[in-house]
């Protein structure tokens, strides 16, 4: 039997999070054809191409449930700022981006995400739109692109800003445009920024036509006090009950960061089905996550970097980082050092992400049938070995330095670290070139 690639004799991450050695995959097209022992598989297909598993670890790419693509070039500018940084810094940084900026950032982050084992993500709202998704096409990458969306002014640049009217029709006519271009790689979400940007009637508006084109609504939810002091101040409820009255809390709502909850918060958000996307780096900053309860109550939780700006693009850092936090606030205080388990905190980076992101029927695991969205692991390397159990070794002490290869919708991106869907050398000269003149337009030279 032909297939396109096989991946021959590594170990294997299953769909119940264990790992099998003596594995190799087959793949044709854009699908995972079957998975079995070596020996079996080596028998049963002829590959046009094969990749050697020996050594390594397959497993789902890594799903980054919640990114700002554009602020690739505001690396390092917003470390030890007081806030609040986004009305400081990302606001003024994007609104002055041109549609060539939107572009060469969208690259250097598909770049930084493919050498992290990032095989899909969810942005968090841009602008150029059609500059972004060319980019992110030419990677090879999955994503769902959202419009930043807004019509409330407070102090936003005029070129962030439009009437609820305006905002939803550029919404409706991004879904139509691009909505499952890119051999179906490119998921069009709407976006809600933020309680303070956008006024009641587009909260409404955006929630129904989610739910009218059967797509995802992304939004920043209860990451900062002022918003929920907002809602209190103006409607007489936090802001996540505020978002319910509007009918916005709903399966297909990816909530981005929710630090802020109150216990009936964390009720609500279960019931209603919602997929919390947290960012535990950019999280820590303000505040821990109530991640042990919105767990224990059914909610679908994913991880995300908040983009380069905050802290970079590694999953391997964020898992770290969130254990730790989540083991001094929910585990240390009750005798419980297993609050956060290794196999909980790489469900959430690959099949929670998937959830938020309505792709877990095609990616999040690996499965026969699903699409070939997959990385390659070293893990034969000094900090992972020898070792008693893999997976913990994994989440305490990987490395993205440790993924060499990267295959998404049958495709292969990357290959013993080297891309070749995207210059590397000329990204990172273009770049460095930009970032210049990105400091001078802001005053930061």
């Amino acid at each position: 039997m032909h297939c396109d690639i096989l991946i021959h004799d590594s170990a294997v991450l299953t769909k119940e999070f264990s790992i099998v050695q003596g594995q190799s995959i087959a793949i044709a097209g854009e699908n995972i054809l079957k998975i079995g022992p070596a020996q079996e598989m080596e028998t049963l297909f002829t590959p046009k191409e094969r990749i050697s598993g020996k050594g390594k670890l397959a497993m789902p790419g890594f799903i980054d449930g919640h990114t700002h693509t554009s602020q690739q070039l505001l690396r390092g500018m917003i470390s030890d700022e007081y806030p609040v940084i986004y009305l400081r810094f990302n606001i003024p940084y994007e609104s002055r981006l041109n549609e060539d900026d939107v572009r060469l950032c969208t690259q250097l982050s598909c770049l930084e995400m493919i050498k992290s084992g990032i095989t899909a993500f969810a942005d968090a709202g841009g602008t150029y739109l059609p500059a972004m998704i060319e980019a992110v096409s030419g990677s090879g990458l999955r994503a769902s692109i959202t419009r930043a969306t807004s019509d409330i002014g407070n102090g936003l640049p005029a070129n962030m800003s439009c009437g609820s009217r305006e905002a939803l029709r550029l919404g409706e006519q991004l879904y139509r445009e691009f909505d499952g271009t890119a051999d179906g790689r490119i998921r069009i979400f709407f976006q809600i920024r933020s309680m303070t940007s956008c006024s009641s009637e587009l909260i409404r508006e955006l929630a129904q036509a989610a739910r009218e084109y059967d797509t995802g609504l992304h939004m920043h939810v209860s990451e900062y006090p002022e918003s929920i002091l907002k809602s209190l101040n103006e409607h007489g409820m936090r802001e996540v009950e505020y978002l319910d009255s509007l009918g916005a809390l709903c399966p297909n709502l990816l909530a981005a960061h929710c630090i802020l909850l109150s216990d009936n918060d964390v009720h609500l958000l279960a019931a209603r089905g919602v997929k919390v996307v947290h960012c535990p780096r950019s999280n820590l900053g303000k505040g821990i996550t109530k991640t042990p309860q919105l767990l224990g109550l059914g909610v679908s939780v994913g991880l995300g970097s908040d983009g380069t700006a905050h802290s970079g693009l590694s999953m391997f850092k964020e898992i770290t980082a969130f254990k730790h936090a989540q083991i001094a606030a929910w585990g240390i205080p009750y005798a419980d050092n297993a609050a956060m388990p290794a196999r909980t905190l790489l469900e959430m980076a690959t099949l929670g992400s998937a959830k938020a992101l309505r792709i877990d029927a095609i990616a999040g695991t690996l499965e026969e049938g699903k699409k070939a969205d997959l990385i390659l692991l070293d893990v034969g390397r000094p900090h992972l070995q020898p070792t008693h159990n893999l997976l913990n070794s994994l989440m305490e002490a990987g490395e993205s330095a440790d993924i060499m290869d990267m295959i998404v919708n049958g495709r292969v991106l990357m290959r013993d670290r080297r891309v070749l869907t995207l210059d590397e050398e000329r990204l990172m000269q273009e770049g460095m070139g930009r970032i210049r003149r990105i400091a001078a337009d802001n005053g930061w030279a």
